[in-house]
Order: structure tokens, then C-alpha cells, then sequence
């Protein structure tokens, strides 16, 4: 299980690194173009939103896996190590229940949207960035339950 935990953290990191690298990139053209040329691409400011939405969305599942989210943790260090156990279970219960609260209410909101609408410069289908939602939030859902299924049996969650 470890070992799959592994690779699934690695996959989704290299993932949200070439999002990251292409944010960057196009960042890089956006000023390079405004600064030294007399014109500017359009594509640019849509490219670099959208590269950075999918990087949250794969550097979320990351951020389950090895605990960087904010949480406040002086309550539960004074609790006995069993309560400390289950009251983490039962957070990440209620984590992925949210998630995929909201999973269900994208895919239907937004996700699957019936009317084609394209982005004004690029001309994607907006299909493809409201996805995003359904990738986060099932990542975020897997990432939970991998973390409880961690949890249980006690093995060690952080690497």
C-alpha cells in the first residue's frame, strides 16, 4: 500500500510541476511580449490561468498526502493517542464526504454543461477548465480515502 502511495504522490506532483512549468513559461512570454514587442498574444493570460487552476487541482491531492493544509492541532495533542486516531478518522470522513458533496455538484453544474461555450482566446472548450472542479475534488476524495484506509491501519501517513 506504501509503495502505491508513493507512486501516486509522485505522479501528481511531476503533474502539477509541468502545470507549474507551463504557468511560468507562459507568464514569461506574456511579459517578454508587453515588454520588447509591439504586440502582445492573447493566449497568454488564458494559458497562465488555466495552467495554474490544474495546478492546484493536482497539487491538492499532494497537499492531503503529506499534511500541508492549515489545521489547528492544540486541542487534539492534549487528547490521548487512541482519541487523536479516531478524531482524525472521523475529520477525514467528514473531508471526503464534503468532497464529494461537491464532486457530485460540479460534474452536474459545471462540468456537464450542455450549452458549447469556448474561452475568448484560445477557443477551448470551457468543458475542459470547469473539469478541473471534477478533477480536484476526486482527487481530494481519493487522496481522503487513502489517508483513512493510512489511518487504520496504522501504518505511517507522511513520508
Amino acid at each position: 500500500m506504501k509503495k502505491f502511495v508513493k507512486v501516486y504522490n509522485d505522479i501528481m506532483t511531476y503533474i502539477a510541476l509541468v502545470c507549474l512549468l507551463g504557468f511560468v513559461i507562459s507568464v514569461l512570454i506574456q511579459v517578454f511580449s508587453r515588454t520588447f514587442l509591439p504586440f502582445s498574444p492573447s493566449w497568454t493570460e488564458e494559458a497562465a490561468r488555466y495552467l495554474f487552476i490544474y495546478m492546484v487541482a493536482f497539487g491538492g491531492s499532494v497537499a492531503v498526502r503529506k499534511n500541508e493544509y492549515v489545521g489547528v492541532e492544540i486541542l487534539s495533542d492534549m487528547l490521548p493517542e487512541k482519541a487523536q486516531r479516531i478524531l482524525k478518522i472521523a475529520i477525514l470522513i467528514a473531508l471526503a464526504v464534503f468532497s464529494g458533496y461537491v464532486l457530485i455538484n460540479s460534474t452536474m453544474g459545471f462540468a456537464l454543461i450542455k450549452y458549447r461555450m469556448v474561452s475568448t482566446a484560445m477557443q477551448i472548450p470551457m468543458q475542459y477548465v470547469y473539469g478541473s472542479l471534477l478533477v480536484f475534488f476526486g482527487l481530494l476524495v481519493f487522496s481522503y480515502i487513502l489517508e483513512i484506509i493510512l489511518v487504520l491501519t496504522k501504518q505511517d501517513t507522511r513520508e
